[in-house]
């Protein structure tokens, strides 16, 4: 399987709080990204070109090959399914956390 082409839109200031959740999310699972700009003060973001890419004409904006998905929180959320740590990485967490695994419970509690 290739590696897809993940391009993520910024304004140009490097201003947005929005824009880096999504940054740091790419950074922190190490996936190779392009970081492109479009600047909101110009208003780049209203010409026709741009509505193609995001309806609410807002960064940050995340292409992954032909798809495209805008607003931080469902990118995150995108990212973490799409491209999801292996079933032991995740399990190592849930203990460190001390998580039950599902279907188990609560710790602290004891099972009737």
């Amino acid at each position: 399987m290739s590696q897809p082409v993940i391009t993520l839109w910024s304004d140009a200031d490097f201003f947005s709080p929005y824009v880096m959740s999504v940054y740091v999310a790419l950074q922190e699972k190490s996936l190779p990204f392009t970081l492109k700009t479009v600047d909101l003060n110009r208003g780049e973001h209203l010409q026709a070109g741009w509505t193609g890419y995001a309806a609410t004409r807002r960064v940050p904006l995340l292409e992954v090959d032909d798809f495209a998905l805008s607003e931080s929180s469902a990118i995150t959320e995108y990212l973490d399914e799409r491209f999801a740590p292996p079933e032991w990485e995740r399990i190592y967490r849930m203990i460190c956390k001390n998580e039950p695994a599902p279907g188990r419970s609560r710790p602290g509690y004891a099972a009737i």
